[in-house]
């Protein structure tokens, strides 16, 4: 146990540290997404989408636009006029980049409109390749805009570094407010989950559209800590974030407020409309082919994903997640994976453990609901499941092994049905002992000392084993226990180790199977000219204190107790009754009226001070029922002091029946005549010896 505890601790720490740094193969990422992305149906079917602000709103070059306005791309000038319609907002960020020229007037209009206005963040974008080499003027921008209040503790790797920009024409870049990458980065699955906060060129760290937007509506200067691993601590305002990207918390794309840029362009949308807010500019018509896969939608227009990191930034709503909630579910769910492990019935751990999995993907749901918490719970489900199937596969060789060790230790004693008992239910055999009632059997050979000196040990010892061995399976046959043999005395319990409701009743119809058995036997001996085998029992019922006695390395399955002892003591007097069969009244209160007993007398063994009645138990036959009523009627008599009707009664049962019993309290009756009892007399014998 103290080994499997030291495995299962060092199991814990080893999950722990491998789900923290764990790096998953590509198949189990995907499989990841999808179980994630799944939180996301959960909550809209729930209707627990983030809500859409009315302050921020999308101006889609959308079909309708098209149709109006006519091809794409556009001239400058028509643009110009968009952004002119457009001066009462707040902002406007533009998810397009006015990069090749067209004619110098219309590019000169456009880029007066976007300067006059101020309130334009422009757009461009990063490539990895296949473009010019960044000027001079394209550095200065990208300087102008770039981060400024940065940490670096270390050297920064964690960042994307892009090695070619593609910027606006000069004239359009300089009149901008400011400018911001609309890159995104999508997982290893191709789907947009994530915004990024920022990225690296030539030296600059260059934050995104919609960071750019957030800063400038602020009018708050962001402070980026970056070491290694990247961005450790990025603080603007009351936002804060310490991931390398913003991890995007969707609404519906349908809440969104989406206007015509064909609207705007005509006057249908008045500029007064768009006072004050923030207004992202971009394609939404397909054939534009601005559109990226997201959890929801294979062709979301690119502009909503900037939309959904702005409205996070603003209304502080994008999803965090911070180590220690996934740390903590983690842990939860090995300790719970473990308690149920110690749990006895296979069904019960089955419905556990579901539980426990089922319940770690509701938490993940209830924290995304309730808090923005972003739960990976691939990372969580995997290690607890493992988790699982170690303690089951342990659970399990462990139980093979208890259950050979029970075999071994039981077969031997008990009957095979009682072991597959046990087997069902080991606790009741682990190192210790609990309170129950059992009916104790003693059975001992009478004159073992002088049969030793009549025969060879050899054959002594076949002796043993011809009465041992089929009364042992008596025994067994009856749900008995064999508890030990002592030389040439037998133990055996009922009731133990597993349930035995009619224990007392099992216990005396085996004692009187035994008798008749050693008569079959001792003609066997007689015939082979063997000594005969005389041999008493003693049956008592009682509370003892059962299981295994000893230490971890030795044990026996045993029972002790006063219950114990008194069954030695019935064993004993069988010789000074002259009968075979001694019970306890304990044992005769639960026997059927179907086996046949004579009360035999009350005692007062040694050692104890509280009477007990014991009785003999027979087989059945009209001569031992006219016996047993003849006793009765004598014993009353002597119970009651009337020694000279007693000791009538009980002289023609000796001559009659030639019983022991009756010489015995023949000459008791006697005695009590010769020498009257006094006034205080009840009736007990008080034996002086065991």
């Amino acid at each position: 146990m103290q080994r499997y505890f030291r495995l299962t601790v060092l199991l814990l720490f080893l999950l722990v540290g491998m789900a923290c740094r764990f790096e998953a193969p590509a198949f189990l990422e995907r499989l990841a997404f999808s179980l994630e992305d799944f939180k996301f149906s959960f909550r809209s079917a729930l209707d627990q989408e983030p809500a859409s602000p009315d302050n921020i709103v999308i101006v889609a070059v959308d079909e309708q636009s098209i149709n109006r306005i006519g091809r794409w791309p556009w001239s400058h000038r028509t643009f110009a006029k968009l952004i002119d319609n457009l001066a009462e907002a707040r902002l406007v960020g533009l998810d397009m980049v006015f990069a090749d020229p067209t004619d110098p007037a219309s590019d000169q209009v456009l880029a007066d409109a976007i300067y006059e206005n101020d309130n334009v963040i422009a757009g461009f974008f990063f490539r990895g390749k296949a473009t010019e080499w960044t000027s001079l003027a394209d550095l200065d921008q990208l300087a102008e805009w770039a981060y400024r209040d940065v940490t670096a503790l270390d050297e920064v790797v964690g960042i994307k570094e892009y090695p070619f920009v593609e910027t606006n024409l000069v004239e359009i870049g300089e009149s901008a407010l400011a400018g911001g990458a609309f890159n995104g980065e999508p997982d290893l699955d191709g789907l947009y989950r994530n915004y990024p906060i920022a990225n690296i060129h030539k030296g600059y760290i260059v934050p995104s559209l919609a960071i750019q937007m957030c800063r400038y509506h602020l009018d708050r200067e962001p402070s980026l800590v970056l070491d290694k691993n990247g961005i450790v601590d990025f603080t603007l305002d009351d936002i804060r974030l310490n991931e390398q990207r913003l991890r995007l918390n969707y609404g519906r794309l349908q809440d969104a407020r989406f206007i015509s840029a064909s609207d705007v362009l005509d006057g249908t949308i008045p500029p007064e409309f768009f006072e004050d807010r923030l207004v992202l500019v971009g394609v939404t018509e397909v054939g534009l082919f601005d559109l990226r896969p997201t959890p929801f939608n294979p062709v979301t227009p690119g502009v909503w994903i900037h939309y959904t990191a702005l409205v996070n930034l603003m209304n502080n709503s994008f999803l965090s997640s911070p180590p220690w909630v996934d740390l903590l579910l983690l842990l939860a769910g090995l300790l719970l994976a473990w308690l149920v492990g110690r749990q006895k019935k296979v069904s019960l751990r089955v419905v556990a453990y579901v539980a426990i999995l089922a319940g770690i993907w509701g938490a993940a749901n209830l924290l995304l609901i309730t808090s923005n918490l972003w739960v990976r719970e691939f990372s969580i489900l995997w290690p607890t499941g493992f988790f699982i199937l170690f303690v089951e596969v342990h659970t399990f060789l462990n139980t093979e092994k208890r259950a050979g060790e029970l075999r071994r230790a039981f077969s031997a004693y008990v009957s095979p049905d009682v072991v597959k008992e046990i087997i069902d239910n080991p606790e009741s055999c682990e190192l210790g002992g609990v309170e129950r009632e059992i009916t104790i059997l003693f059975s001992d050979i009478r004159g073992f000392t002088s049969l030793s000196e009549q025969v060879s040990a050899t054959q002594l010892v076949q002796m043993l084993n011809r009465v041992h061995g089929p009364m042992t399976q008596l025994v067994l046959d009856h749900r008995g226990m064999l508890d030990k043999y002592i030389g040439d005395a037998m133990m055996a319990l009922f009731n133990t180790p597993v349930d035995l409701p009619d224990h007392p009743e099992q216990s005396v119809r085996a004692a009187l199977q035994m008798l008749e058995l050693l008569k079959s036997v001792n003609r066997e001996f007689e015939a082979e000219g063997l000594p005969q085998i005389d041999m008493g029992v003693g049956i008592n019922t009682g509370a003892c204190i059962v299981g295994n006695v000893g230490s971890q390395v030795r044990f026996d399955y045993t029972a002790i107790g006063d219950a114990v002892n008194l069954a030695a003591r019935l064993e004993g007097l069988c010789k000074r009754y002259g009968v075979k069969l001694i019970i306890s009244e304990f044992t005769r209160a639960q026997l059927s009226e179907t086996i046949l007993v004579r009360p035999l007398d009350r005692v007062r063994v040694k050692g104890k001070q509280q009477p007990v009645t014991i009785y003999h138990a027979l087989n059945t036959s009209p001569e031992n029922t006219a016996l047993c009523e003849r006793f009765n009627v004598a014993l009353e008599r002597y119970f009651v002091g009337d020694f000279r009707e007693a000791l009538s009664q009980f002289e023609s049962l000796a001559t009659e029946y030639d019983d022991p019993a009756a010489r015995l309290f023949k000459e008791r009756c006697q005695d009590y005549l010769d020498d009257p009892p006094g006034a205080e007399w009840d009736g007990v014998w008080t034996l002086t010896s065991k």
